[in-house]
């Protein structure tokens, strides 16, 4: 017996829907298929919803449940973010009027995690492991988005199939001093801060200064401008082209570091035995930055307990699939 899935991944700039088939008896989750709009081509929700629907060629009310990872903050009624969304989010009553079955939606980042509690971590395509350590099936695990934010969230799964997921914002605490590091990487760490706070002075609306000033599409825009002044004003989009087109060395070893630093700080702070997991855009369209030596150097900045830390699964996400997957993962838990 196979039920099907609708599932979103909704973020700042776009959405992706897919349809999801889960089967009863094998617990299998399939992507049948997926349909990606961009927001700003959109004028409502109810007209993204009706693209989306065009996109699958499949309606939300013949679902047998929809899940929603989004970002922002869902209160019952209205999803709510930081950045506003161009409209309204009023998904409440949409899913009331438009007769929705069961439905959820979610962190954008507990569908990452739940993911990794699927047979699409025993698919080698799908990861590029960092290390050969064996999943402990249940232990704390991280999924850990580098994107157009910094995005962060733990989990764990039981033996009975079901989960619990933690409550993070992690992506907003202040760049970690590294705790032990040589003369190189520190000098270089002492001045790009000075130079993130000078930049941040000079700003009319100052922002704080956290990893992702560094750790996102806008982070790779700053570490660009601190390596090559004369490119002031470069945007995220550029500066990911230069990283591809390989001129932009320094800065990728620095961007490598500094993802090392926080991924040992996130070891530190949760020691997660099931692995960190690592996605996002600005990671998948990067991979070659995990084959740096600085990467690694930044973790071993944060040495303490690393004996337990190298014994932990360390690798990338890369199958774009993967946030449809793990809403299906939650629904077939939680909503059925």
């Amino acid at each position: 017996m196979t039920k099907q899935i609708i599932t979103w991944d909704l973020g700042a700039t776009k959405c992706t829907a897919g349809l999801i088939e889960y089967n009863h008896t094998t617990h299998a989750l399939t992507c049948k298929r997926h349909f990606t709009v961009k927001l700003a081509q959109t004028t409502s929700l109810e007209d993204l919803i009706h693209r989306l629907e065009a996109g699958l060629d499949f309606v939300m009310p013949e679902a047998d449940a929809i899940c929603i990872g989004a970002a922002g903050h869902y209160d019952g009624k209205y999803l709510l973010h930081t950045n506003a969304y161009p409209y309204p989010m009023h998904f409440a009553n949409t899913a009331k009027l438009q007769k929705w079955p069961a439905f959820a939606v979610i962190h954008d980042y507990s569908p990452i995690v739940c993911a990794t509690f699927t047979s699409y971590m025993e698919q080698p395509k799908n990861i590029k492991r960092l290390n050969s350590c064996a999943i402990k099936p249940h232990g704390r695990r991280v999924a850990l988005g580098i994107g157009t934010g910094l995005g962060l969230k733990d989990g764990v799964l039981f033996a009975n199939g079901d989960f619990w997921l933690g409550h993070n914002e992690a992506g907003h605490i202040g760049i970690a001093a590294p705790p032990h590091a040589d003369k190189h990487h520190l000098d270089r760490h002492h001045e790009i801060m000075r130079f993130l706070h000078e930049k941040n002075t000079h700003q009319a609306k100052q922002s704080p200064i956290t990893f992702e000033s560094i750790l996102t599409g806008k982070g790779t825009a700053n570490l660009f401008e601190f390596f090559h002044p004369d490119a002031q004003g470069i945007t995220p989009e550029e500066a990911g082209e230069k990283m591809r087109a390989g001129e932009a060395k320094e800065m990728m070893d620095a961007f490598a570091w500094y993802t090392g630093l926080f991924v040992g700080t996130v070891q530190l702070t949760f020691m997660p035995e099931g692995g960190v997991w690592i996605t996002g855009g600005v990671a998948i369209n990067h991979l070659d930055v995990f084959d740096l030596p600085d990467f690694f150097a930044g973790i071993y900045a944060s040495p303490a307990y690393l004996m337990q830390r190298e014994e932990y699964p360390l690798g990338v996400l890369c199958n774009h699939e993967h946030a449809l997957i793990g809403s299906g993962y939650y629904a077939a838990k939680r909503l059925f």
